[in-house]
């Protein structure tokens, strides 16, 4: 049986090492806060593939693109000038587990609107002076949903 050294292509390996010291070169340029929303996605064309998670962070990469392109070029080395970047190309991709676990947490968290006990009697007030039933009724029940005052705790 191979080891796993041996199952991996040398191409994939170097191609690998191209991500990662790209990786570390954008994150050079960029402010430390862009870090977690922003990856190198590869290159494909002349063109490096930057990833974000938003199109906050895309809007940033756009106007960032000329240093981020200066710095990749002044930082090749020579061998490689033949597979210099000529153009940024950015895009968002939603991380959609992240947004799932936030609306969750947000639905979690979210309580039904209680009304203050003084609104809750204002309205049994008028509903005691409307003569509509349906109306009546439903003043009621909305001066049901006032909040218990502390004694009442």
């Amino acid at each position: 049986m191979k080891t796993i050294n041996e199952q991996i292509s040398p191409n994939f390996i170097i191609q690998a090492k191209k991500l990662a010291h790209l990786t570390k070169l954008v994150h050079s340029v960029l402010p430390v806060e862009c870090h977690g929303h922003v990856s190198v996605g590869g290159i494909r064309d002349r063109n490096l593939m930057l990833i974000t998670d938003s199109p906050v962070w895309t809007t940033r990469l756009r106007q960032l693109s000329p240093q981020i392109l200066q710095h990749i070029r002044a930082n090749t080395p020579e061998k490689q000038a033949s597979q210099i970047i000529h153009h940024v190309q950015i895009s968002t991709r939603y991380n959609n587990s992240a947004l799932d676990k936030q609306q969750a947490l947000s639905k979690e968290s979210r309580q039904k609107p209680r009304l203050s006990e003084k609104s809750g009697l204002m309205l049994a007030q008028s509903a005691e002076s409307i003569e509509h039933p349906k109306l009546k009724m439903a003043l009621l029940k909305l001066a049901s949903h006032c909040k218990p005052t502390e004694s009442d705790k």
